[in-house]
């Protein structure tokens, strides 16, 4: 899930729950997954050159930010997923502040970035299994899905749907029969998108096996079935951070040996050519419950404030450091530069489309040269 700071209107973090490409030709088929574009005028298609191999969600609480970040650097963005839309219920979509803005629209067309706004849907995993269960139902989400791709001319849509994860009554039956019906859902879904000459991305949770285990005790992460997923999806964007979470003890926010069993897991059950690895530009500050998240850009400078400096811990792969403030102890672990770095060689490792970053705005800004030095050499 995406979890957002607890500034109200400041930059993101993100995590679950609390967030294409043919290898042989990348850069077409980064610009028109489906095939369909040309004929719909939907799509602002790439000119030839390599792949841009990044993906980045602009969260609408701090846009301004995310899409200076992303134009900056639109030689390696091909997609950007303004968070723009829930939906909730069969029908009833949501705007979220700013959603449709014409003039975010264009800055992003106009450095040929295709523009694939993100939907989040409300239900809990009861109400949307009763939903999944109703093929009524089912059309009249994905006829509510077109309208989005269509209201504003959208390249395709990012299918985020994270709250029907959420068991915290460990109804196991009922996360089996969600697992069962959801890839039905976004095959209904990206059919009709894919008709519309629209492309249809989809993002899960991260998995590291088949098992039918709670992650963070509460999150029935089974209910993605990747492998299905996959076979009716351009793209799945796989959210590869918040193992250590707010609700839980400190800790890395994306350890490198449990990425790499994430990566794993990925590779084995989707073509990697359609898999982008979700990366955080974010982290968390532990001085009790629940953690607050801090931006990647802004961690150095807190510990400079206290005093102290980040330290890369060469196990998690990532940098933390310590303060103390009136009395309490603060542990922060954070997404750097560095580990974002080591996370995209994985997936570029693994034969992945690519990287999806939550969010752009939030990253170190010593990131870019390095995907830069990895995907143009």
């Amino acid at each position: 899930m995406h979890p957002v700071h607890a500034a109200a209107g400041a930059s993101s973090g993100a995590g679950p729950a609390d967030h294409v490409a043919s290898r042989t030709s990348p850069a077409a088929a980064r610009a028109d997954p489906t095939g369909t574009a040309a004929s719909s005028g939907a799509a602002s298609v790439h000119p030839a050159g390599p792949a841009r191999a990044v993906s980045v969600w602009l969260p609408y609480w701090n846009m301004s930010a995310a899409l200076r970040s992303t134009l900056a650097n639109a030689s390696l963005v091909g997609t950007a997923s303004p968070f723009w839309y829930a939906i909730a219920g069969a029908a009833r979509v949501e705007d979220d502040p700013g959603a449709g803005e014409a003039s975010v629209i264009e800055a992003l067309r106009a450095h040929h970035i295709r523009v694939v706004p993100t939907v989040t849907e409300d239900d809990g995993m009861r109400e949307f299994d009763r939903l999944l269960a109703r093929p009524g139902q089912r059309a009249a989400m994905v006829d509510a899905l077109v309208g989005i791709a269509r209201s504003r001319n959208y390249d395709g849509l990012d299918l985020d749907f994270e709250n029907f994860a959420v068991d915290s009554h460990h109804d196991a039956a009922l996360a089996d029969e969600a697992a069962a019906r959801f890839p039905t859902l976004v095959a209904e879904a990206c059919a009709a998108l894919h008709a519309a000459g629209r492309s249809c991305a989809v993002t899960v949770m991260p998995r590291t096996g088949d098992t039918h285990t709670y992650w963070r005790g509460r999150l029935a992460t089974w209910v993605y079935d990747y492998r299905a997923l996959a076979s009716v999806a351009d793209r799945v964007q796989v959210m590869a951070y918040d193992e250590h979470a707010p609700e839980g003890p400190a800790g890395a926010v994306a350890p490198y040996a449990w990425t790499r069993r994430v990566v794993a897991y990925a590779a084995m059950t989707m073509p990697p050519a359609k898999v982008e690895l979700g990366l955080a530009a974010y982290g968390y500050d532990w001085q009790g419950d629940p953690a607050s998240s801090i931006p990647s850009n802004e961690a150095p400078q807190l510990a400079a404030q206290h005093g102290v400096s980040p330290r890369w811990s060469a196990p998690a792969a990532e940098n933390t450091f310590a303060y103390t403030e009136e009395g309490r102890r603060h542990v922060v672990w954070y997404e750097s530069a560095r580990a974002d770095g080591a996370r995209a060689r994985l997936a570029e490792a693994a034969g992945f489309a690519g990287i999806a970053l939550w969010a752009a705005g939030d990253e170190e800004p010593s990131l870019w040269p390095r995907l830069r030095a990895l995907y143009f050499g």
